[in-house]
């Protein structure tokens, strides 16, 4: 698994940072997107540890 680095829209004003693990970067966008919905998803970054 590996760690991604997600950010995300919280609302008009909002965004997050946050991590998430998965095993590939579709993966990693889908356990994102169901956190914070669907076109809410700005970047996603494999981070090398």
């Amino acid at each position: 698994m590996y760690k991604y680095l997600i950010w995300a829209r919280i609302n008009q004003l909002q965004t997050v940072n946050t991590f998430v693990w998965a095993n590939n970067d579709f993966s990693a966008k889908q356990i994102a997107e169901a956190q914070f919905g669907v076109g809410n998803v700005l970047n996603y970054t494999k981070v090398n540890d």
